[in-house]
């Protein structure tokens, strides 16, 4: 069967290139895992196909022509078949100069370091000095001549890092790298081709320096675009790339509540979730329905310690979804863990309920909670943990929950106008 466009590559489960190639198209576009390429190749059974790991130089020698590009750079990540003739390019190029021209990120005279030495890796090398680098440093596992290992970057000494390795993309979206950032890092920008999650673990810990940080969802979008264009021999406007941009951008987030108990989560996490359309969880409920009995039985039971355990693997799970309302249990921020991985394609609002109010419900059906004094040395011992935790705080000044819901969109609003665009 021919296959007329689509990705060919290993592991394509997360890939977001159909839906962005058909929404700018009107042909079908397939994900096609493959464990090996050369049957599929020497077929010839497509019109056009994107290529991604690990396939990106394999395919090189079943071509008949390369552009400048993939010719210079070693590394194809889109094919056409032209009649049977298979001209390779690399698209990749292109949606890296497009996302530094986007954010305004200029290599020009700077020192770059670039983690890992694979097949994006070197299109940034090869954009870097397309673009007067001062200096490139490539460090990766393996090194080869001329790169240093990932464990030698005891500083970083660099004005732009750019992270080409999949360390910290979904599913593991906790895992690290190597790298120590401090209050005095001369890094500017940190850029990581990583777009699921929206913020890898390299991002959140720049993030904590002040560094400005850029995702790989835009490059994406522009590789994809540029690889349309060749494939149905058109031409995109930016205007309509860049509100497609934002509306993909938008439907990738996560909206996360935290309070103390009692602070209204599950309330507000159901209105705003009716108000924006996004799907709606609550990680209290999912524990109860995985456990089969409520939260208090479970503290009462087995005992905190075992609660927590199920809470941050409920709490993983949801975070590495995409357009929810995720309202947490009061004790979620208790775990750096969960913090983190709440934060890495989540927007976090705490709804700052003040003690007064709180003592109004206190309830002693809540497992932690026997009286007010319980409730007040509680307050105090997380309060400032929830401040650190969220992006966004919500005054509850009122028991109107139109005044406080609306509070939170124009919040919303304002927060990814500056920071998720």
């Amino acid at each position: 069967m021919k296959t007329h466009f689509g990705l060919i590559g290993k592991h394509l489960s997360h890939s977001f290139s159909k839906e962005i190639h058909e929404h700018f198209t009107n042909s079908n576009y397939d994900l096609i895992e493959l464990d090996e390429i050369s049957q599929f190749m020497s077929d010839k059974k497509f019109t056009g196909v994107n290529v991604t790991i690990p396939y990106k130089k394999d395919v090189i020698p079943f071509l008949d022509e390369l552009s400048e590009e993939a010719r210079a750079i070693g590394v194809v990540n889109t094919i056409l078949n032209s009649k049977g003739k298979l001209i390779g390019y690399n698209t990749d190029y292109f949606g890296l100069k497009s996302l530094c021209n986007y954010h305004n990120i200029s290599v020009d005279n700077k020192k770059v370091l670039i983690l890992g030495n694979g097949s994006t890796a070197r299109t940034i090398e090869y954009y870097c000095n397309q673009n007067n680098t001062n200096k490139i440093t490539v460090a990766a596992r393996h090194p080869r001549a001329n790169q240093i290992h990932l464990n030698a970057l005891n500083t970083l000494d660099y004005d732009i890092i750019f992270n080409a390795t999949p360390v910290g993309m979904y599913p593991n979206i906790l895992a690290h790298l190597p790298i120590k950032f401090s209050n005095n890092t001369p890094v500017s920008v940190v850029v990581d081709v990583i777009y699921n999650p929206l913020k890898s673990t390299l991002l959140r810990e720049a993030e904590q320096y002040n560094v400005k940080t850029v995702n790989g969802l835009y490059m994406l979008v522009m590789q994809a675009i540029k690889a349309i264009e060749i494939f149905h021999n058109k031409t995109i406007s930016l205007d309509h790339i860049n509100h497609y941009y934002k509306r993909l951008l938008k439907s990738r987030y996560n909206i996360v509540l935290i309070g103390m108990p009692m602070s209204g989560k599950s309330l507000y996490g159901k209105k705003l979730s009716n108000l924006i359309n996004m799907k709606l969880v609550d990680i209290d409920q999912e524990i109860e329905k995985k456990e089969s009995i409520p939260v208090p039985k479970i503290f009462e039971d087995k005992g905190e310690n075992y609660f927590r355990n199920i809470e941050s693997k409920v709490v993983l799970h949801y975070a590495k979804e995409h357009n929810y309302v995720i309202s947490c249990g009061g004790g979620v921020i208790t775990s750096v863990q969960n913090i983190d991985a709440l934060r890495s394609n989540g927007i976090v609002i705490f709804i700052d309920t003040p003690l007064s109010m709180l003592k109004r419900f206190c309830s002693k059906n809540r497992p932690l909670l026997k009286d007010n004094k319980s409730l007040e040395i509680l307050y105090n011992k997380r309060y400032n943990t929830y401040i650190n935790a969220a992006d966004i705080v919500i005054k509850k000044d009122t028991l109107d929950v139109d005044i406080i819901l609306n509070k939170m969109v124009v919040a919303l609003n304002e927060y990814t106008s500056i920071e998720w665009t």
